[in-house]
């Protein structure tokens, strides 16, 4: 299952890359993160992994809820950037692959960002199909809350942010 949506922010597209690249900033933008972790060290590129953690819900102790790893696999100044799924645990358990990937093309106004979600879900979970197609609108929302967070800000800011 492939879901794609757009934004077009008005910023430079290197202003948008360099800030949609750095995966610490994933909780400022996209409403179900509360926050990241690292699991590589060293330079953010082709290979680095990290951990998202979902917004709390209900009691846990250790602040794990939602939890979900990834690998940046590929870093392309010109396709953009692709990051895999690597958790199979949680609600990753649906899926068999899944991958999201990022590209930041320049346009008159500034910068347009696709995202674009692909999905193998497992047959088992395949009665989710249709509740995964609703969730182009979630990532519709998350650009929206990325170009608000962009052009909020001035572009000093974001680089110190």
């Amino acid at each position: 299952m492939l879901l794609e949506s757009s934004v077009i922010i008005h910023r430079p597209p290197e202003v948008v890359s360099a800030y949609l690249g750095d995966p610490s900033k994933v909780a400022e933008w996209d409403r179900g993160v509360s926050r990241t972790e690292f699991r590589s060290t060293g330079e953010q590129g082709a290979g680095f992994e990290f951990d998202t953690l979902a917004h709390p819900r209900g009691k846990d102790e250790r602040g794990e809820w939602g939890r979900m790893s990834y690998r940046i696999r590929e870093i392309d100044p010109v396709h953009g950037c692709t990051v895999e799924l690597t958790s199979r645990s949680g609600n990753a358990r649906f899926f068999k692959s899944a991958e999201w990937r990022f590209r930041v093309e320049a346009v008159a106004e500034g910068a347009q960002v696709f995202c674009s979600a692909d999905f193998v879900v497992r047959r088992r979970y395949f009665l989710l199909v249709p509740i995964l197609f609703f969730m182009k609108s979630a990532i519709q929302r998350d650009l929206e809350s990325l170009k608000q967070k962009l052009e909020g800000q001035s572009s000093e800011n974001l680089a110190s942010a």
